[in-house]
């Protein structure tokens, strides 16, 4: 049975393994979640480092072809207020029938990042999930549907480094059967 003291140990040593301990005790909530579990946006809370700051924005930079692609959207989108990890606006469009894409808006610096060989989220019949999902509060994105008709459908989870959204896990997209039966409708 292993103990915080233990004889001939010397003294500085002892505080040494209490102070750990004690700083164990109180670990930061955004510390990794457990493995297999689903990320949650609680799991990815932002930092001071994220909050906006105050005044006026900056000319908005559009970083890539696709936002280029997207300009009035993205210009649009960057004057309203941040909707997530604190200082970033998500701008939102739909490519067609229940699809969708998005830029993250960097209301600090004025830079805009995309997705790179990202041109589409589908949707799945049966599937009601929002397609991007975000919250102010957190540094973690989802991403719900088949990307660029190429993948599985699946949930696809991103967290924003404070330079790029970097993968961190995906999951089945859990897809509720549809009657298909067809309606009789010359029944009165």
């Amino acid at each position: 049975m292993s103990r915080l003291y233990q004889p001939g140990l010397p003294l500085v040593s002892m505080i040494a393994l209490l102070s750990l301990a004690l700083l164990g005790a109180g670990a930061p909530a955004y510390a990794d979640p457990p493995p297999n579990a689903a990320p949650q946006f609680s799991d990815y809370p932002i930092t001071r480092d994220d909050l906006a700051r105050t005044g006026v924005h900056p000319k908005v930079r559009l970083n890539s072809p696709l936002a280029r692609r997207y300009i009035t959207v993205i210009h649009q989108e960057f004057t309203q207020p941040p909707n997530f990890s604190g200082h970033f606006r998500v701008a939102r469009w739909g490519c067609g029938t229940d699809c969708r894409n998005f830029a993250v808006l960097d209301q600090n610096t004025g830079s805009t990042f995309t997705l790179p060989g990202v041109e589409e989220i589908a949707g799945v019949m049966g599937n009601d999930e929002e397609r991007v999902d975000f919250r102010p509060d957190s540094r973690l994105l989802i991403i719900s549907g088949c990307i660029n008709d190429g993948t599985a459908p699946g949930k696809f989870y991103y967290l924003w480094t404070g330079k790029r959204l970097q993968r961190i896990g995906s999951a089945p997209l859990v897809v509720e059967p549809i009657d298909t039966t067809p309606v009789d409708v010359s029944a009165p």
